[in-house]
């Protein structure tokens, strides 16, 4: 797929209470965490919308409280990197 350009009305951005110089790097994230937790997108989907690396994508969901689909393959696969991680500790 091509890439997708979207256009928002400036008017509608104007009361935002975002800083200009941060509101494309806030509205992608907020996009890709609304994509993710509603199982539009994948996890590595919503971490390239979002241009952050997976661990910061979900520290950044988590400080937000934003809820993180979990599938029972990525269930297992987080109980291995948590068990791998603790023994490193």
């Amino acid at each position: 797929m091509n890439d997708l350009v979207l256009t928002l009305p400036g008017d509608a951005l104007a009361t935002a209470r975002i800083p200009p110089a941060e509101m494309e790097r806030e509205l992608r994230r907020r996009l890709a965490a609304a994509l993710f937790s509603d199982g539009i997108v994948g996890g590595s989907a919503a971490c390239r919308l979002a241009a952050m690396e997976k661990a910061e994508f979900q520290h950044w969901l988590g400080e937000r409280k934003i809820p993180q689909p979990i599938g029972v393959s990525d269930y297992a696969q987080e109980r291995e990197n948590l068990t791998a991680w603790l023994k490193d500790v």
